[in-house]
């Protein structure tokens, strides 16, 4: 441990001010930063709910829905530690008096303590992989029980976790119970230290359908306004990517004129970085603000669109007729969530790289539910093929009935889930210990 506090102490600033310079771009966000030192508003007895990032924050959404209607009385106070994820967040429950947003704290001591003083949670219930040492530590002597739910641990995470097992073994034997996404996340937890007891195989909440939130009526008419013109989606791209989904569009259009690309960065403030990799390719594009709010909104739009704003990727993959899920043509990353853009029905494409996914990647491949891709020639052709006139009937239109039937057959995992969790939420149900 005090390793790993030099460590946060040395990285802490450098943290606070990349979050800082993220929230920037949301008003919302804008006075914020000091929830992370613990300036929030007393409370006590909250279920604490902390889905760390947007794929956690999407994870999260079905539980905490059966949860309000399981008890509207229990508050909860739910925490998110990336700006993207407070955004939406924020936006999502706004109109629920009975849950907080907040940004969680970064994983210090002095914050994580300051944090819980004010916050004072019943219990803290971490969505997929949240292994904070501090936080962890922290809830542990206070009393505060810890459970996780669609709990995931990839191969490429276990192997960073294992080096430092000492730190870590401990602190997940205190977490119970743990509901993991397969058996193979169940084994690897258990390997780093997780009780064997406590695991529990639930599947992954994804699975069970949620419906894609539906965009502002202006941005709903803009792409009505699109007809027939043949469109593709390439959702939560990241760094490198761009480039080659850039060159696959040029691939596009040399066939398929009328093609539109829907570009949507991991993160929004990457756009400029979206619109330079399709400017190096020789491609006409216009920021989405520009073109649904702007000047250009009577427009068609040019040759691609960067989308610049949260909460449109759902209902985008809906309304395109193909989807690429980024995240997963360079290493590093492990790809990101296939489920959401094989339930818009439509043919999904991935890169090589899914450890993050694995599960998913693994079965819709089983089944022919998805095409894989590695560089932009072959995004190129998979796009081709699936826009293309010429190709019904062929693979790609089998493609989402596949995919459709593959996810039915993996639904109840929600259900399994709150079963799992159903004595953990109930039992003892007690204002945590002092410090």
């Amino acid at each position: 441990m005090p390793v790993y506090r030099a460590l946060t102490a040395a990285l802490a600033p450098f943290a606070r001010r990349r979050f800082a310079r993220q929230a920037e771009a949301w008003p919302v966000l804008a006075g914020r930063e000091d929830e992370r030192r613990g300036q929030l508003p007393d409370a006590e007895a909250e279920l604490w709910i902390h889905a760390a990032s947007v794929g956690e924050l999407n994870a999260a959404r079905p539980l905490i829905e059966r949860l309000r209607a399981r008890d509207p009385t229990r508050g909860i106070v739910l925490s998110t530690l990336t700006p993207t994820a407070a955004v939406q967040a924020a936006a999502r429950y706004a109109d629920d008096a009975g849950i907080r947003t907040v940004l969680a704290p970064l994983d210090r001591p002095r914050d994580v303590a300051a944090w819980l003083d004010r916050t004072r949670p019943d219990r803290l219930l971490l969505i997929e992989t949240e292994l904070w040492p501090e936080l962890l530590t922290a809830c542990h002597r206070r009393g505060i029980p810890v459970a996780m739910a669609n709990a995931r641990l990839s191969a490429r995470a276990a192997r960073r976790y294992r080096s430092a097992a000492g730190l870590f073994a401990p602190l997940l034997a205190a977490i119970a119970p743990i509901a993991c996404q397969s058996r193979s996340d169940a084994d690897r937890f258990a390997r780093l230290g997780a009780r064997r007891e406590v695991l529990t195989v639930t599947g992954n909440v994804k699975f069970d359908p949620t419906p894609p939130g539906e965009p502002p009526p202006a941005a709903i008419a803009a792409l009505d306004r699109l007809g027939e013109r043949p469109r593709w989606v390439a959702g939560s791209t990241h760094r490198g990517e761009e480039t080659i989904v850039a060159e696959a569009q040029r691939r596009v259009v040399a066939e398929l004129p009328e093609a539109l690309l829907l570009l949507v960065p991991r993160h929004p403030e990457r756009t400029g970085e979206a619109e330079r990799a399709l400017a190096g390719a020789g491609l006409s594009c216009v920021r989405w603000s520009e073109w649904v709010d702007g000047n250009e909104a009577s427009a068609s739009p040019p040759q691609a669109v960067v989308i610049d704003r949260l909460g449109l990727l759902g209902a985008l993959y809906h309304r395109a007729d193909a989807g690429f899920v980024g995240g997963s043509l360079v290493e590093g990353i492990g790809g990101h969530n296939l489920i959401e853009a094989a339930q818009a029905g439509r043919p999904v494409l991935t890169g090589p790289f899914t450890d993050d996914q694995a599960e998913a990647a693994e079965g819709l491949d089983a089944v022919d539910g998805l095409a894989r891709v590695t560089d932009a020639r072959s995004l190129g052709e998979a796009v081709i093929a699936a826009l293309g006139p010429s190709q019904r009937g062929g693979a790609f239109e089998e493609m989402p009935r596949n995919a459709a039937a593959f996810l039915a057959a993996q639904r109840g995992a929600l259900d399994r889930t709150l079963a799992a969790l159903d004595d953990w939420l109930d039992d003892g149900r007690r204002p945590p210990r002092g410090a």
